[in-house]
């Protein structure tokens, strides 16, 4: 092979890690060429929920929340989740803002919103504008990557552009492997995925339609608990873009046998109408697994996103997952790359990531498994709908005339019908379900998971007394220890209220000292290597918190009297505190940035 390329990061896959990585080396100065297989992108929606740090993580990079809140679903939508047995007949309800519930959000956010309900479709399409804009990426749509060779300091790719049926390469220094949950270049390399191959299948319809004026009550979810036909709406917007999915118990079903014709008919009786004009965009079917790759690196090429991990989607935490990726790898790489970090730094992605994706792929298991709670306490065998596939499937019961088949299901469905028309007349009975559906708020109040994540080891200089506040899925508490995401709290600047992430570079380290910790660090900085020196920005935080005092105070998780010194990472975790000035600050940064 020819090669006819070069560049420094060759990323694998057009979706938002491979995209987003694209644009973060950019960022950096960074050559990338990123390809993508589709022409097009993909129109059926996927993920749906941007999460607040995923927000911070791109508002970082330069995209504005106007741009990421423009198709969004509206946030009072987007806060309420819904279980009935259509979806205007209603029996609980999680609202996630009831009793003030997000305000806790608005204490360590910048952003006014903590979550945006958007398609991943629309996602993407924000995100290629801005690559197809970087001045350092190129993005190639309709390559297809085939194979590669490593060498002792780069890796030539074999590259497939499908519209010429052409086949060159491409030699890059590093390799992204954003290539989604079949990933063809992880296989390849062969790396194996670990966990759950299967959980069950799904079927997934599209639909576009505008529901407002038919909806009793707006949300983003609906757990529809009609025997004839369970399911859930996702809103991704109600007034532009619905998806229906539903469990199929292959292999007693297959996805055949939901013609469109089928489908119309089920989402109608989901929606508890006949009348509504319905018309399919798309139908995808696709299987539920729980696994995490077993390593994510080999040599020189790396894995983010789906490509490294898969998650069922209940607790919106897998997209989410591989920006975090994102924003941990390419900073590591861009030093690496203009030779400021020895290759050894790469070594921390995978001893940082892998706890937290560990974490995130076990709470969603939970979610999944735990959500069935709500059928049985409603009475319902949540083995009935697997026990109705196999009946139906049975070689003796297809004998018999569909007529009597469709009859008898009629009459068992009516029945069950009854019994969760008649939980609301049951003072008590209604009360256990809204309790089950209140169990499940953790599934979509996640500020611990998303903001309180800790880098226990890699890239970060701990103290051996650290005293780490405690998390849990729903509860954060900001924290200035290391390996903690540096928290946001406001300050002001001539007047102008500003967030404390200002203050963080995607490509450089912060420094924040009081006068103490300034004069210390003037006089040991000295003896760190140049090419270390230049990659630290020193800001005086008395300096910074001075026009604060009355307008919004120091929080009290830093007392910047007694903290001389906080070194925040370019990806905005906290890299180093130290308890006392009597450091030896070579030893430090050599651990931090590895650099001969």
């Amino acid at each position: 092979m020819k090669a006819v390329r070069t560049t420094d990061v060759l990323i694998i896959g057009g979706g938002p890690a491979g995209m987003l990585s694209g644009i973060y080396l950019d960022r950096l100065g960074i050559p990338s060429v990123v390809i993508e297989r589709q022409l097009e992108l993909s129109q059926h929606p996927k993920a749906h929920e941007l999460s607040a740090r995923s927000i911070e993580i791109l508002c970082q990079l330069g995209f504005t929340l106007e741009d990421l809140k423009a198709e969004a679903s509206p946030y009072a939508d987007a806060s309420r989740i819904l279980f009935g047995h259509t979806i205007n007949d209603i029996i609980g309800e999680i609202d996630l803002q009831d009793g003030g519930n997000d305000k806790k959000y608005e204490t360590h956010l910048a952003a006014p919103e903590p979550y945006l309900n958007l398609s991943q479709t629309e996602l993407e399409k924000i995100m290629r504008r801005r690559l197809q804009a970087c001045s350092h990426a190129t993005l190639l749509i309709g390559h297809q990557w085939e194979r590669m060779i490593e060498e002792e300091e780069a890796v030539q790719s074999e590259i497939w552009d499908k519209a010429q049926d052409r086949r060159f390469s491409i030699r890059s220094k590093f390799l992204i492997c954003a290539d989604g949950a079949g990933s063809r270049s992880r296989r390849a390399l062969g790396i194996d995925m670990l966990g759950e191959e299967k959980i069950n299948d799904f079927i997934s319809v599209y639909f576009e339609s505008n529901l407002r004026d038919y909806l009793t009550k707006p949300a983003k979810l609906y757990w529809i608990m009609n025997p004839a036909a369970p399911g859930t709406f996702i809103a991704h917007h109600i007034e532009k873009r619905w998806v229906y999915h539903f469990p199929i118990y292959t292999p007693y079903e297959k996805p055949e046998q939901y013609t469109e014709e089928v489908l119309k008919k089920r989402i109608l009786i989901a929606l508890g109408t006949k009348d509504l004009p319905l018309e399919l965009s798309s139908v995808s079917f696709w299987r539920m697994t729980c696994q995490i790759a077993s390593t994510f690196r080999k040599g020189r090429a790396f894995l983010v996103g789906d490509a490294a991990h898969r998650f069922p989607p209940t607790g919106g935490l897998g997209m989410n997952s591989g920006i975090g990726d994102v924003q941990n790898l390419c900073w590591k790489l861009a030093l690496v790359l203009k030779e400021q970090a020895t290759e050894s730094l790469l070594d921390t992605y995978e001893a940082e990531r892998r706890p937290v994706i560990e974490l995130n792929s076990e709470e969603s298991l939970r979610n999944y498994f735990k959500i069935w709670e709500v059928p049985k306490s409603m009475g319902l065998d949540p083995r009935g709908m697997k026990w109705q596939a196999m009946l139906l499937n049975n070689k003796i019961v297809r004998l018999l005339p569909e007529k009597w088949i469709s009859v008898l299901l009629n009459k068992v469905y009516e029945s069950l019908s009854r019994k969760i028309l008649a939980i609301r007349d049951d003072v008590h009975l209604h009360t256990t379900v809204k309790q089950a559906i209140k169990n499940q708020t953790e599934h979509f109040d996640r500020i611990g998971l998303d903001l309180g994540y800790y880098y226990g080891e890699g890239a970060i200089a701990l103290n051996a007394d650290s005293q780490r506040p405690e998390q849990t899925v729903s509860i954060y508490q900001a924290s200035i220890e290391p390996g903690a995401r540096f928290p946001h709290f406001w300050f002001f600047d001539q007047e102008a209220k500003k967030s404390s992430h200002d203050w963080l570079h995607p490509g450089a380290f912060t420094l924040l000292c009081n006068e103490k910790g300034r004069v210390w660090w003037e006089q040991q900085a000295k003896q760190l290597p140049e090419k270390i020196r230049r990659l630290i920005r020193v800001l005086s935080i008395e300096e910074k918190m001075k026009n604060s005092a009355e307008n919004e105070p120091p929080p009290s998780f830093y007392p910047i009297e007694e903290v001389p010194l906080v070194l925040i990472r370019p990806d905005g975790q906290i890299a180093w505190r130290p308890e006392h000035l009597d450091t030896d600050l070579l030893t430090v940064f050599n651990q931090l940035i590895p650099s001969s």
